[in-house]
């Protein structure tokens, strides 16, 4: 697919202006990195997610209140949007490693998901519903098992079977029961066992829908692992290019493109408030390996160019080879923004931190090719390399 014939457009005409565009971008984003920061998520910071998810809508005051008087004042609590289920009420609360918590105490904060809904079911209205009765919104099959083994000691497939509807039933229909009565009416479900539903169960206002726990260690570890692999991913990048292309301006060219694009994809997930956790780190190793492959093919044919016309103009050679390698770059970050944009339009919620660093990414990836690693090369090379020389 051929987009342009002989195209000669003077990228390189202006790149001083495009050079203050990108210290710029950088700079405010180092800013919005030191001043506002990164938002970790619990693969990095330690403690744990609990998301839960409520009949109807909850207060989120009431909420913060019944974890404070449970000693869980430090928690963050915030509603959950999910473009796959508008009208559903998530409540996602995070709950901070305990003080002077280390591996030894795994097992305690372990238990925080109990902790949250025994401050929860206290706190809130309408939650308590008796010591005695069990709750269908946030037993698991196992204990609904056990409880209904416990009641009709003889009829263990009835209560397994039974057990089993239950859940499944509540998993597939929004994840809560609105009342012991829809669960009384779940296929699957016997009538003696319906009948003790009735006397013995509950259909508590919030259910859990998920439970994210990361000791304090690990998440202090897996934070310096991330930045080794990003400074280590950018190392190696410098000592590829440098040996393959035989001139350090090319390698000193490429680790600059990379740091301005992983710089920019960072301040752009800070400016918007995204979480930063594996995934999104995962997106800024793929932001290097996608830049860095549009800076070779352009640097290959510079290479090539150079040999087959010594003596011409440098910035000239770079501009002819940016045109001459403009039609793959267009179709690769094409196809490639397409598929981004897929992931986070129609992603939801868990993908979004990924795709839209991806997205800034490829975007920024496909500009510093041309307005931030070709300009440093002729730089490097008319003014480094010829005062060594002379």
């Amino acid at each position: 697919m051929e987009f342009f014939r002989n195209p000669s457009f003077d990228f390189l005409g202006k790149k001083w202006y495009f050079a203050a565009l990108s210290i710029a971008a950088v700079v405010g984003s180092l800013a919005l990195l030191a001043t506002k920061g990164l938002t970790y998520g619990i693969d990095f910071r330690g403690g744990a997610d609990v998301v839960l998810r409520f009949r109807e809508e909850p207060a989120i005051d009431q909420i913060r209140s019944a974890l404070s008087s449970q000693g869980m004042g430090g928690a963050q609590i915030q509603a959950q949007r999910l473009p796959e289920d508008p009208t559903a009420h998530d409540i996602l609360i995070r709950v901070p490693p305990a003080k002077g918590a280390s591996e030894d105490v795994q097992e305690e904060q372990g238990d925080i998901s109990g902790r949250v809904l025994s401050a929860l079911r206290a706190g809130l209205k309408g939650q308590s519903g008796g010591a005695r009765k069990l709750d269908l919104n946030i037993a698991g099959s196992s204990e609904i098992r056990k409880e209904l083994i416990v009641a009709f000691p003889n009829q263990e497939s009835m209560a397994v079977g039974a057990a089993e509807a239950i859940a499944g039933y509540r998993n597939t229909h929004g994840g809560i029961l609105k009342d012991v009565e829809e669960a009384r009416q779940v296929p699957g479900v016997s009538p003696e066992a319906a009948a003790w539903l009735r006397d013995n169960a509950m259909a508590g206002g919030f259910a859990i829908r998920s439970v994210d726990y990361v000791g304090p260690s690990v998440g202090k570890e897996l934070k310096t692992r991330a930045l080794y692999a990003i400074l280590g991913s950018l190392v190696a990048m410098l000592a590829y290019i440098w040996f393959r292309f035989e001139k350090f301006a090319f390698g000193i060219s490429a680790i600059i493109t990379l740091a301005h694009d992983a710089i920019i994809a960072l301040g752009a997930v800070s400016l918007a408030g995204k979480e930063f956790d594996l995934t999104v780190l995962a997106a800024v190793l793929t932001i290097v390996g996608f830049s860095i492959n549009d800076t070779i093919v352009i640097f290959d044919r510079v290479r090539e160019n150079i040999r087959h016309h010594k003596g011409e103009n440098l910035e000239r050679l770079f501009n002819n080879s940016i045109n001459q390698t403009l039609g793959r770059t267009i179709l690769t970050t094409f196809l490639v923004l397409m598929v981004v944009l897929t992931l986070w339009v129609f992603g939801g919620s868990r993908l979004n931190p990924f795709s839209f660093t991806l997205l800034i990414g490829v975007i920024s990836g496909s500009y510093s090719t041309i307005y931030v690693s070709s300009p440093i090369v002729i730089w490097w090379r008319t003014l480094v390399e010829k005062k060594t020389t002379a």
